[in-house]
Parts: structure tokens; sequence; C-alpha cells
């Protein structure tokens, strides 16, 4: 249960704004490599190693000072994306190609390989090694002890 418990952080607290806890540990790791990780020859393991405590510290500094001085629009976060116009498009493309249709004559750029088919193919040649192999067995035995069908 407390896996299941710790799998999404809401690090903005706003609703449903939810992230998975890899996606805080990687946006702390950028922050700690790329941002707070200095530049030339400053950039060491051992400078890393001690910024990478303050990392969350700077953060919240820098984020006090962009509420503070009313920076909000100045910031990393961008507002929501509009995706109506995407859409709009999607829809519009959809509709002209059809592409979720079966349509004759058309072909396609990719051809999907019939991986179930290949799977089966490995099993009956996996099956037949392991008849030969026990048959190799069954005539060395018989082989040894003298023993003929």
């Amino acid at each position: 249960r407390a896996v299941r418990y710790h799998w999404l952080v809401n690090p903005t607290g706003k609703e449903m704004k939810w992230r998975t806890v890899d996606w805080c540990i990687e946006l702390n790791n950028l922050f700690t490599k790329v941002k707070y990780g200095s530049k030339g020859s400053n950039r060491t393991l051992k400078w890393i190693l001690l910024e990478s405590p303050l990392v969350q510290a700077y953060r919240n500094a820098q984020v006090m000072i962009q509420r503070n001085f009313l920076h909000t629009h100045l910031t990393v976060k961008h507002g929501d994306p509009k995706m109506s116009r995407t859409f709009m498009a999607l829809a519009t493309r959809f509709g002209s190609h059809s592409p979720h249709r079966w349509k004759a004559g058309r072909t396609s750029q990719y051809e999907i390989p019939d991986l179930t088919e290949k799977g089966r193919e490995l099993m009956e040649k996996s099956m037949q090694d392991e008849v030969e192999h026990s048959e190799n067995i069954v005539d060395e035995i018989e082989a040894r002890t003298g023993m003929d069908d």
C-alpha cells in the first residue's frame, strides 16, 4: 500500500495537476545538473554533489521572488496549451484521408510485421529442437545399454 500511495505527487497544488514521482525526480536532476550545476572548470562532480541538497531551496527562493514581484508571466512555467486548433486540424486531416478505414489500393510507407506468426514459428522451431534433442538422448541411452526398439 505504501508504494501505491506514492506513485503521484501534486507539486503545484492545483486540481488535476498530478505528476509521477519519476517526473519530479527527473525535474530535480535537471535543476541539479543543468540549471545549478555550474559551468566550465567549476562543473565537477564534487560541486554538483555539494549543490544538490540546495536545489529545492534555490527553487523555492526563485518562486518566492517571482510571486512577490508579480513576475509569474516571466517564469519557466508555461500556461496550459490551447489544443482546440490542433484538434480541429487533426479532425480535418482524418476526415479527408480516413486513415482508420480500409481503402482498396491504398499503400503504406511502412509495413508492420506479423509478430504473432513469427512467435508461432519460433515456438514450433523450439519444440522441434526439443523433440530432436530428446530423441538424441534416447538413442544415446539405447546405444549405451544395447537396447533396441
